[in-house]
């Protein structure tokens, strides 16, 4: 198999964007990499991270694969469930308490950090605006972390976001009331969702 046929399997099977991981289960050795991006047939964007250079890179997908623990969260969750008109100028993300890393800045993070038992809740995927999947919190722990000081939302976004949320088929109340629960906000969900329904 010619190189560029190489090329072309990997980034229609991973959508674009592959990690070293992916390559080297394809038989893809760390010297064909390292060619590929010499010839400019793939673009290196982050350890161990490659893309088509003739596509955008998916940001998203990006910062999922380099800081691997993080989850989307707050309103760059709202922004990959369509439940927010605002385009995010940075992503937020929830990572374990503790976590570090020098990639933030440069990938646009802003972090946030708990205890696991409140990392681990709510972690579903979404497919971002270029189609690949990424970890995210469940649509009703993205409204209990809007509301959660210190970091609440403007009301404006509440507000919207709970109006998409009623509107949602297959919203789950029962699971967003036992959420606002463990995170102490049952209190402004029960005035949100009074006023909604």
């Amino acid at each position: 198999m010619i190189l560029s046929d190489k090329v072309d399997k990997l980034l229609v099977k991973y959508n674009g964007t592959f990690t070293r991981k992916q390559a080297l289960s394809e038989e893809v050795s760390d010297s064909l990499l390292t060619r590929m991006v010499k010839e400019e047939l793939i673009e290196r964007v982050g350890p161990g991270i490659y893309i088509d250079p003739a596509s955008f890179e998916d940001e998203f997908l990006v910062a999922q694969l380099r800081l691997s623990k993080g989850i989307f969260c707050k309103e760059t969750a709202l922004y990959l469930y369509d439940m927010t008109d605002r385009t995010p100028n940075f992503m937020e993300m929830n990572f374990p308490k503790g976590y570090k890393s020098n990639y933030f800045d440069e990938l646009r993070i802003k972090p946030y950090r708990q205890v696991n038992s409140l990392h681990d809740m709510g972690i579903t995927t979404v497919k971002t605006p270029y189609g690949n999947k990424v970890q995210v919190y469940d649509v009703e722990r993205t409204l209990c972390d809007i509301i959660r000081p210190p970091h609440v939302a403007q009301e404006e976004v509440i507000r919207n976001a709970m109006q998409a949320y009623i509107k949602r088929p297959e919203k789950n109340l029962n699971r967003l009331v036992r959420y606002a629960k463990e995170l102490k906000v049952d209190a402004k969900i029960k005035t949100y969702m009074g006023v909604l329904l």
